[in-house]
C-alpha cells in the first residue's frame, strides 16, 4: 500500500507543472483515497456475506443432526417404556414367587404364570446410528453445551449402563434357566424358546413345578428368587434414570430448535 501511494506522488509530482501542483496532488490523493475505502468496504461486505453463508450452512447441519437424533430419541424411548412396563411386570412376579418360598400357601394355578414371568428377561437394543454419525463428525457443532452434554449422559452413560446390566442378568440366566428345565414343566413350548431365553409370542405362557412341596422349600431356587430380586430392582432404577434423561433430552432438543427459528 505505501509503494502504491508512492507511485501516485511520484506521477503527479513529473505530470504536474510547480504552478498549482499542490491542488491537483492534494485532488488526486483524495480520489484515489476515496477509491481505496470503496474497496475495502466492498470486501469487508463480502467476508461478512460470506461468513453468513457459512453460519447458515453450519446451522442447517445442525437442525438436520439434531432433527435425526430426535427421531432417534423417541424410538429408543418407546422401547424403553415397553420394556419398563414388562420389567415392573417381572419384578412383581418375582416377588410373588418370594411370597409363596416365604409364606408357602396351598398351590393355585394364579401361580404358575408367576413361576414363568420371574424368569423372563427383555433385552434393549437402542438405536444408535444417527448419534454414531455425528460423534464420529464433530459433536461441537451442536452450539448449545447443555443439550450436548444431556446427549452424551444418554448414550454413553445411560444406554451404556442398561446394556451391561443385560449381559449381567443374561450370565444370571444362565444358572436360572438350568434349573427351570429341571423342576418345571413350560405350557406352550412352541411360542417359547426356553433353552435361549427368548420370549417370543404367548403372554400366557405358565411353569408348572413339577414338585412344588420341594420347590418352596429348596433353599438353592429361594437364592435364585433372592438374587432376581435384588438384580430387578437395581435394573428398574437405571431402566427409570434412562427415560427420565432421554424424555429430558427430547424436550431440551425441542426448545432448543424452536430458539433457532
Amino acid at each position: 500500500m505505501i509503494k502504491f501511494f508512492r507511485r501516485i506522488r511520484k506521477q503527479l509530482l513529473t505530470e504536474n507543472p510547480p504552478i498549482g501542483r499542490a491542488g491537483k496532488f492534494s485532488s488526486h490523493l483524495i480520489y484515489t483515497t476515496r477509491e481505496i475505502l470503496i474497496v475495502l468496504i466492498g470486501i469487508l461486505i463480502a467476508i461478512q456475506i460470506n461468513n453468513y453463508n457459512e453460519e447458515q450452512k453450519l446451522l442447517k447441519i445442525e437442525i438436520n443432526m439434531l432433527a435425526g437424533l430426535r427421531f432417534e430419541l423417541v424410538s429408543n424411548l418407546r422401547e424403553l417404556n415397553h420394556d419398563f412396563n414388562d420389567q415392573q411386570n417381572f419384578y412383581q412376579a418375582t416377588k410373588n414367587v418370594h411370597d409363596y418360598i416365604q409364606k408357602k400357601p396351598l398351590v393355585v394355578d394364579s401361580m404358575y404364570k408367576d413361576f414363568f414371568d420371574c424368569f423372563r428377561f427383555n433385552y434393549f437394543f437402542p438405536e444408535t446410528s444417527t448419534y454414531e454419525t455425528i460423534k464420529s463428525g464433530n459433536l461441537d457443532i451442536i452450539r448449545s453445551d447443555k443439550l450436548k452434554k444431556l446427549i452424551i449422559k444418554v448414550y454413553e452413560s445411560d444406554y451404556q449402563r442398561l446394556i451391561k446390566k443385560i449381559d449381567t442378568r443374561r450370565n444370571a440366566a444362565q444358572l436360572l434357566f438350568p434349573y427351570y428345565q429341571k423342576h418345571f414343566r413350560i405350557k406352550n413350548l412352541s411360542e417359547i424358546d426356553i433353552y435361549a431365553g427368548i420370549y417370543l409370542a404367548d403372554r400366557k405362557a405358565i411353569a408348572i413345578p413339577n414338585d412344588y412341596a420341594f420347590l418352596v422349600n429348596d433353599s438353592e431356587y429361594e437364592t435364585l428368587i433372592i438374587e432376581a430380586l435384588f438384580g430387578r430392582s437395581h435394573f428398574l432404577h437405571d431402566y427409570n434414570n434412562a427415560i427420565n434423561d432421554v424424555e429430558e433430552c427430547i424436550t431440551e432438543i425441542d426448545r432448543y430448535l424452536m430458539n433457532l427459528d
